[in-house]
């Protein structure tokens, strides 16, 4: 198993790694899953009783059961998780119609603070540092604090397992630092209601109609998150995106959402890095502003990293009657895209365990989470990555497979 203490140069750099708990991750979460009552004691696979656009949002504390001798997890899928609500002031009930959107029907009233707006207020104070916050987007990490992730899980994850597995890139995604050492971000995950299982085949369907309607709910969450990086006293640590497989057709309904709620406003810039995994969405979607054309408005970079052998995106393909996937070849084509779109082909690292299809490199193959880090780290130009080959410079690269 991979060690997340690869370094980031041609050769193995030891690095030293901010941690919160002895093989423990934090993640905050936020979800419109049906919420935990009568005996259910966890989110579940439907929407909340409120209705798909609103969301719930928490901590949790995902416990490692297996680590290495640096003390890091070594197991991905050995975890258990423990989370919290967080509580929040809301005024009395009030009917909403069923097709009405909440930030459409009222402001929120004076003294009131709802859960959401209490969490990234905590993640907005841990992330900005004690002197002056920055005044303008940082091409590398601030020393001064750590950078966040959000993270949008595919189809078939449970609630548990989707917060695992936010939690696991936590831990493997380091923000490499000029001095030599790394550090983890913070993770924040958002958990639409996937069914957590694969079959039978109409569990696809299911799924993919969940991640539409989720849309709403992580616009809204978008939009809070925007309230507190508005404000002068904005936080200084990055903050990036991470979609894997259907997340990236849950993410096209959240910016399109997003996009509806600021009444077709220019979006701003959240994200530093935007991470498409292994795309389940349309290979021509960053092309149209009805699909993820308006991505480039919400980060400064966006990275499509895809294969040809991603048996899973095959299936989608082939059998479930969608157009070819963007998590395949990569982009249709790059002509007329922004230049801060780049392809990064792991079709020759996409090899896991049997069962993932080759869908799964993105949080289990060393050379694709070497790659991530060389990207979060920006200390160097991507043409000079020793994790990658160029195929078109400054466009398309293959990832090379490591030493056996």
């Amino acid at each position: 198993m991979y060690a997340a203490c690869v370094g980031l140069q041609a050769g193995r750099v030891d690095v030293q790694v901010g941690r919160e708990g002895w093989g423990m991750t934090d993640v905050y979460f936020a979800t419109n899953r049906t919420e935990p009552r009568g005996n259910r004691k966890s989110f579940g696979d439907r929407f909340n009783s409120e209705g798909p656009h609103f969301y719930e949002v928490g901590r949790a504390t995902v416990t490692w059961g297996t680590l290495g001798p640096d003390g890091r997890p070594s197991d991905p899928e050995d975890f258990k998780v423990d989370w919290k609500r967080q509580e929040g002031t809301r005024p009395k009930p009030e009917k909403i119609g069923q097709q009405e959107i909440p930030e459409t029907h009222r402001k929120q009233a004076e003294g009131e603070e709802p859960g959401s707006y209490v969490l990234f207020k905590e993640l907005q104070e841990k992330m900005r540092p004690n002197d002056k916050p920055r005044q303008a987007p940082l091409k590398r990490p601030d020393t001064r604090t750590r950078d966040a992730l959000v993270f949008i899980h595919g189809f078939a994850n449970s609630f548990e397992n989707a917060l695992g597995r936010a939690a696991w890139l936590g831990e493997t995604y380091l923000i490499q630092r000029g001095d030599g050492s790394a550090q983890s971000p913070y993770v924040f995950a958002f958990s639409w209601p996937s069914d957590g299982m694969t079959q039978p085949p109409w569990k696809y369907a299911s799924d993919r109609d969940d991640a539409a309607m989720s849309g709403i709910a992580m616009a809204r969450a978008l939009r809070r998150f925007l309230e507190f990086l508005s404000t002068r006293e904005r936080c200084s640590g990055r903050i990036h995106l991470v979609a894997h497989s259907m997340g990236n057709w849950a993410l096209r309904h959240a910016v399109l959402g997003l996009h509806a709620l600021q009444d077709g406003g220019r979006l701003e810039k959240i994200f530093d890095n935007a991470f498409l995994m292994a795309a389940d969405e349309d290979e021509d979607c960053l092309e149209s502003t009805d699909k993820l054309g308006l991505l480039p408005q919400l980060a400064r970079r966006i990275h499509v990293y895809h294969s040809r052998s991603d048996l899973a995106l095959e299936v989608s393909d082939r059998t479930k009657f969608n157009v070819d996937r963007l998590g395949t070849d990569g982009p249709r084509t790059l002509d007329g895209l922004s230049h801060r779109i780049t392809a990064i082909d792991c079709s020759d690292v996409d090899a896991t365990d049997l069962t993932h299809g080759n869908h799964q490199y993105y949080r289990l193959r060393p050379e694709v989470i070497a790659d991530v880090r060389h990207v979060l780290a920006g200390q160097m130009n991507p043409e000079d990555y020793p994790t990658r080959e160029p195929i078109e410079p400054g466009r398309r690269y293959r990832i090379t497979p490591g030493p056996s």
